[in-house]
Formats: C-alpha cells, sequence, structure tokens
C-alpha cells in the first residue's frame, strides 16, 4: 500500500491548528504575507488524491499489484519446498488394515501381513463303522504373521509364518519364505518355499476361499508337488490375461513328525509343475478363465536310508478341517513315479459367479503289477446379494474375495452377502476287488454337497456359515461307509 508522507501529514495537522486564529478575528488586521509552504503542501495532496484514484481504478479492473505478485511468488516458492521435504521422507500408510512403510523413491517397501481363521464345526453322524468318530469342536485353521515387499525395486520377498492346522494348531512352520526378481517383466523368477501355481483353485488365497475348505480333488492334487510351504524354483510370465508358469520342487518345510524329527530326509522327492492359463473373455461385466496344469514326480522321496521301496499315498478329509479324519485313503502304494493333471475354469457375469474342475491322478510302480489311475472333479456357484463382482488378480489367475460397496459403518452400509453351493467327488477306487498285491486299490468314494453363506462386512473381515452333506462309499467293503452331516461357522481377518 501507499504510505502518506509525514510532511504532508504535519503540513495537515498545521493548517488544522490555524484554522481557529483566521476563522474569527476580534479585530482588523494586516493581511499576511503569502506562505511559500503551503502551495507544496497542496500540490502533496493533489498528488495522494490522484494515486488513491489510481489504486481504485486498479482494483476494480481486476490487476494485480507488484505487491501482490511478490506475495504469490513467495507462496508458491515455500509450497514448493514443503513438497519436495515431504517427497524426501519415508512415507507410511495402513491399507485396509496392513500398515507399509515405503522410502521415498520407492525402491523399497515393508508391509505387516495377517490373517487368523477360527472355525467351529459340529458334525452329526450316521451309523457309521466304530473306528470313525469325525471330531466337533474348534480349530485355528490358519493363524499367520509375516511381512512382505520389495527390494532395491526389482526384487520383492515375502515371509509368513503360521501356526494354525487341520484339526490341530501347530508349533508353527515356514508357510512363505521367497524372494523374486521382478527385473524382467513380463518374466519374473522365484525361489523359496511357497506354493507353486497349479491351477485356479490352489492359487486362490486362504484368505479368498469360497468354501471353508477346497474341494477334495484340489487338495489332493496340490499336496503331491506343490501347496503352501513347498520348497521349489519357478520361471513364470504374467500379463492382464495370460500366466505360464513351471515350477521344480522338493519336499515341504512342514515335513516332520509332531517332534521335529525329519521325515523324507533321504533324497527329498522332486517333480514339476507347469501351469498356463488364459483369461478368454475380460469385459467389466463378464470375465471368463480357463486353465490347464500337469505334475510330475520324476523321484518320489526316500522314507529311510536304505528304503526298500518308495511309495505315495492320496488322502483327504470331510472338507472341513475341525476334524483331521482320513475319510478316503489309498494307503501307501509301491511306485517309482507318479503325475497328475487337471483342467479348470471360472468366470463372472453380474453378481454370478462359476468355476469348476476335472483332476486325474496317474501312478507307475515299481512292480509288475497294473498302475493304477484315479479321478475327481467338483464344480460350485456363487451369487452376490449386494450386487458386488469377485474381482480378478492376474498375478495368480484366480479371483479374490468380494470387496464391499459399501462396508458396514458406513451409510446404509451392512456390507457384501454371498450364496453359494458346490459339488464334489474324489474317486479313489482302482479295481476295488482285487487284492492289493493285484494291483487293487480300495481308498473309497467320496461325495460332499456344500452350501453356505458369506459376509464380508469390511475389506478386511469375513465370516462363513457352511453345511455338508459327506457321503463315502467303499463298494468292496460297505461296511466301512461313513455318512454325516456337518456345520461349521469361520471368523476371518486378514490384513
Amino acid at each position: 500500500m501507499h504510505r502518506v508522507p509525514l510532511s504532508v501529514l504535519a503540513g495537515s495537522a498545521l493548517i488544522a491548528l490555524s484554522a481557529g486564529a483566521f476563522a474569527a478575528p476580534k479585530k482588523p488586521a494586516s493581511v499576511p504575507k503569502p506562505d511559500p509552504r503551503m502551495g507544496v503542501l497542496e500540490q502533496q495532496l493533489r498528488d495522494i488524491q490522484q494515486q488513491l484514484a489510481q489504486i481504485k481504478k486498479t482494483q476494480e479492473d481486476g490487476d494485480t499489484s507488484g505487491a501482490v505478485a511478490d506475495l504469490k511468488r513467495s507462496t508458491s516458492n515455500q509450497y514448493v519446498d514443503i513438497n519436495n521435504r515431504l517427497d524426501g521422507q519415508n512415507k507410511t500408510a495402513i491399507d485396509n488394515g496392513r500398515l507399509t512403510v515405503s522410502s521415498p523413491n520407492g525402491a523399497f517397501s515393508l508391509s505387516l501381513r495377517a490373517l487368523v481363521q477360527f472355525d467351529v464345526g459340529y458334525f452329526a453322524q450316521g451309523r457309521n463303522p466304530s473306528n470313525v468318530d469325525l471330531n466337533s469342536g474348534t480349530n485355528f485353521r490358519r493363524a499367520q504373521i509375516g511381512f512382505q515387499g520389495t527390494a532395491f525395486r526389482d526384487w520383492s520377498y515375502n515371509f509368513l509364518y503360521d501356526f494354525g492346522g487341520n484339526g490341530v494348531e501347530g508349533r508353527g512352520y515356514i508357510y512363505n519364505a521367497y524372494i523374486q526378481y521382478d527385473g524382467l517383466k513380463p518374466f519374473g523368477i522365484r525361489v523359496g518355499a511357497y506354493t507353486p501355481s497349479a491351477g485356479i483353485e490352489d492359487q486362490t488365497g486362504s484368505g479368498d476361499l469360497f468354501f471353508g475348505e477346497r474341494a477334495a480333488s484340489v487338495d489332493i492334487a496340490r499336496n503331491i508337488a506343490g501347496a503352501p510351504s513347498r520348497e521349489a524354483a519357478s520361471i513364470f510370465v504374467q500379463e492382464d490375461n495370460y500366466l505360464l508358469s513351471v515350477s521344480y520342487t522338493g519336499k515341504k518345510t512342514s515335513d516332520g513328525t509332531s517332534t521335529g524329527a525329519a521325515v523324507g530326509a533321504f533324497d527329498a522327492q522332486q517333480s514339476v509343475i507347469a501351469r498356463a492359463a488364459w483369461l478368454a473373455v475380460s469385459t467389466p461385466e463378464v470375465k471368463w478363465l480357463v486353465d490347464g496344469h500337469i505334475t510330475e514326480v520324476l523321484k518320489l522321496s526316500d522314507a529311510t536310508a536304505s528304503p526298500a521301496a518308495t511309495v505315495i499315498r492320496f488322502s483327504n478329509g470331510p472338507e472341513m478341517a475341525v476334524d483331521a479324519s482320513r475319510t478316503v485313503d489309498t494307503g501307501n502304494i509301491d511306485a517309482n513315479h507318479a503325475r497328475e493333471f487337471g483342467f479348470e475354469t471360472a468366470g463372472t457375469y453380474a453378481g454370478f459367479y462359476g468355476q469348476g474342475g476335472w483332476f486325474r491322478y496317474e501312478i507307475d510302480r515299481r512292480t509288475a503289477v497294473p498302475n493304477p489311475h484315479l479321478n475327481g472333479w467338483y464344480t460350485f456357484l456363487s451369487y452376490s446379494l449386494t450386487g458386488e463382482q469377485h474381482p480378478y488378480d492376474p498375478a495368480t489367475a484366480s479371483f479374490r474375495n468380494l470387496r464391499p460397496a459399501k462396508p458396514l459403518g458406513t451409510p446404509g452400509g451392512w456390507g457384501a452377502w454371498e450364496v453359494l453351493a458346490r459339488y464334489s467327488n474324489i474317486d479313489l477306487d482302482y479295481q476295488p476287488f482285487a487284492a492289493a498285491a493285484a494291483g487293487g486299490i480300495a481308498g473309497g468314494q467320496q461325495d460332499v454337497w456344500t452350501i453356505g453363506l458369506n459376509w464380508y462386512p469390511n475389506n478386511a473381515i469375513k465370516f462363513q456359515l457352511n453345511y455338508d452333506n459327506i457321503q463315502v462309499n467303499h463298494v468292496n467293503a460297505p461296511a466301512g461307509d461313513i455318512s454325516a452331516n456337518a456345520v461349521m461357522l469361520r471368523s476371518q481377518i486378514a490384513l
């Protein structure tokens, strides 16, 4: 703003004080001589008036004074400086409850992870054999804690430890522990302990499962040479609409007894798993995924230092992990090699989601008896009552949990709700009426019907309610048949 000169103010005050004396003289007086200072004051007053008028006109025209421009420049410089300082700080964020810290340039990051699943289950059993008693009760199916992140921009890592278990909680084992090189995208290389890619349901994360447990046919297939904690090395190529991978696998980190004694420590199993997945249709409304994989066991593990024979065993339970019973079981099969392959497909349309798969298991025997082949399959359908779709995850070529459009606690929000139904079959019989020495395998046939209700209050918490009807038949020994109805409730938090 413009300042009025001190001399002008002083002159104005002098005029004001002198005005009274000139206003009403009591007696005639002589006319004073003109003061030259008065002309100077008047000119200065006129100059000030002109300046005020110019400032007023400038403001009315929307022009900006130099002082305002200087202030803007100063403010802009301060803003840039503050942003530069903030960009130089480590970044900390909590995304859906997961704490993540990253470096200013994004080359390093660390995220804490946790998954806890607590199951409550009840079995209403039929007239089962005296040696069969399916367990009702509670169980922490998974109790995992760990971290993941990036290092030097092109490397990623993941470590996860699990204290949960099937039927009974464990003392803890390495669930994931791997490093991965991502500097050759779309190619990647992973080494360590993890779940090698072997199909859609296999790669559906434990926290994203549609039902409490995977279908028996999937569980048997993935545990031959894959599943969590498998020590392996993988090469893969992955884009938004396809995934190709090849994995060389060995033993599991969890192989061992409850006392920690090593099992299969004498020449560990060696296998190869190959998978190809293609997202054939991808629109906002429709997604369709097709998938195929094959597992080849090159060498079975040795149970002792000098084994008389190598064996393989296929078994599974009632698809409810509160109970750890093996309701179908081939027992040990004398074998040199084994292979498994399967085909799966999955798709979404509006609120619907469907998925299914078929699997075949083949065994090359060591002795001169027929080589058996076994099989299993499953199919299921789900419908979102609240309209959300299961999002596709290109990194695993599988689908993930619903993300509530209106989480519980928001205006009008009750989370996402979903109803489901599944049929699962596994057939572990091969010439069951023949004796084992002649090549017969009487592992049993299991059929499980499951209906479920899933509630997702938010992106981190999920509740699952499953009802199972379980039927196990032994065509060669009906007295060993098993039947049961079961109910399970799972409470889950995943960060």
